[in-house]
């Protein structure tokens, strides 16, 4: 296990260096936003109707059906890919994508349903990892290292290791992103704060002054178990750095001070009950998950990915248009940690390839990914990962999240991604239980050991 999860953990170190062209390339003049819902996704059309290649592959010519499921039921992101479906399916006749939306969580539960009984989509979202890995071993995905030879050049590298086992190419990323604080900004300015905590104590401190002006500081989904994990994980990155998570995973050792901190740190900011009413039940999304209360005005702070604003304005109570001044702040430093202020916990988008696809979804992915669809995915909803695609980013926003990205000397894997299903589980399970008050830090650093310990 080792090996590999070092192996894994290290597949980011080279982020900083490919993302800083796209810091370079995005100007804070352009006027386009990645928070602005496009009409009826004419620009994803525009950019789509470009048609694809089936270079570096067999396609047959004869009728193709791309059995596609992802996850991005709500727009622009569902309605661009929608018509980035449509334009491919205008210029290759003989193909038909079947696309099935499903929401994050159905997503998953749906998905193993069908990998279980060996009926495995063409194209499914896949965030790499250690799932990734247990899908190459069970011989459920197809090593499309050939078939993608001729473009994944066109990519940053390092988010393309994150679909690679053993140097095969399984899959194909679209975006990458980072974790941070998404704010409330009037809820700010109300409560007396005037820039951004810093520092995890000026973090406490700010929670605190949200309280007193009787708001809800934070937002979160503990019901869905991930949405709390990032604290954990967070202050995992923050006290102990690349070093304590490259341990953790050679030896499958959490009981270690490092990790009781980040434990104890937890414990602090959940004694101030900062959370909404109910959150161990909240789930992420919906009009009474975390991204509807967030976007509602309901509470000030979100800690999640690059994502989130999708979500906000379409769970939000204005159903498209938030009523409040969005902004971002990477996640604080903490006093005494080892790691660096500017180390990051994030991860990617993509698609694995199912083990039966036909060579037509391979050259799906080739033009969903070609630069002009990437910049239609950065005006509109994430950070593409094609290079030429950066100046497409013109959110100030997710410039900032793409700033982080780009400061990064380390960015570390999602913990329910980077290590095996069973375990990221495990780590969920524990943390809820140190949101829910019912075990220590200790206990939680002990019980996820002892499920490292016997996977």
């Amino acid at each position: 296990m080792s090996n590999n999860k070092r192996h894994r953990g290290r597949l980011f170190l080279a982020v900083a260096s490919v993302l800083a062209l796209a810091a370079a390339s995005c100007g804070s003049d352009d006027n386009g936003s990645a928070d602005e819902t496009p009409s009826g996704g004419d620009s994803a059309t525009t950019a789509a109707a470009s048609g694809g290649s089936t270079e570096g592959t067999e396609a047959s010519g004869k009728p193709v059906t791309i059995d596609w499921w992802h996850i991005q039921n709500n727009d622009p992101g569902k309605t661009d890919w929608q018509a980035m479906a449509d334009a491919y399916m205008k210029d290759h006749p003989n193909v038909t994508i079947k696309i099935n939306v499903l929401e994050n969580e159905a997503f998953k539960a749906a998905l193993q349903t069908n990998l279980q009984a060996g009926d495995v989509p063409d194209l499914f979202q896949s965030w790499g990892g250690g799932g990734l890995k247990e899908q190459v071993e069970a011989g459920l995905v197809k090593d499309i290292s050939a078939e993608s030879k001729d473009f994944v050049g066109n990519l940053n590298p390092s988010i393309v290791g994150l679909y690679q086992v053993d140097g095969k190419q399984y899959g194909i990323p679209f975006d990458a992103g980072m974790v941070g604080f998404w704010y409330n900004k009037a809820l700010f300015a109300k409560a007396g704060i005037t820039e951004p905590p810093a520092t995890w104590d000026d973090f406490l401190a700010d929670v605190q002054k949200l309280k007193a002006a009787g708001i809800t500081p934070i937002a979160v989904g503990a019901g869905h178990k991930w949405p709390a994990h990032f604290y954990y994980s967070y202050l995992l990155v923050r006290l102990g750095g690349q070093k304590l998570m490259e341990d953790i995973a050679a030896d499958g050792n959490w009981d270690r001070p490092e990790v009781v901190k980040a434990g104890e740190e937890v414990k602090k900011l959940v004694d101030l009950q900062p959370f909404q009413s109910g959150f161990l039940a909240t789930p992420w999304p919906g009009a009474d998950g975390e991204g509807g209360i967030i976007g509602s005005g309901k509470a000030a702070m979100d800690l999640m990915g690059q994502w989130a604003p999708g979500e906000f304005r379409n769970a939000g109570a204005n159903g498209g248009d938030l009523p409040f001044e969005l902004g971002w702040f990477p996640f604080p430093s903490v006093e005494g940690g080892a790691g660096n202020a500017t180390d990051a916990f994030g991860g990617a988008n993509g698609f694995a390839v199912g083990k039966d696809a036909p060579p037509e979804a391979v050259d799906f992915l080739k033009f969903i990914t070609d630069v002009d669809n990437a910049k239609v995915w950065g005006e509109h909803s994430g950070l593409p990962v094609t290079k030429g695609a950066e100046g497409s980013v013109s959110d100030a926003n997710q410039q900032a999240v793409l700033k982080g990205l780009t400061d990064a000397g380390f960015v570390q894997l999602y913990l329910d991604q980077y290590f095996s299903p069973d375990l990221g589980a495990a780590v969920n399970d524990a943390v809820q239980t140190l949101f829910a008050g019912t075990a220590s830090p200790e206990q939680v650093a002990k019980t996820i050991t002892q499920a490292a310990q016997s996977s």
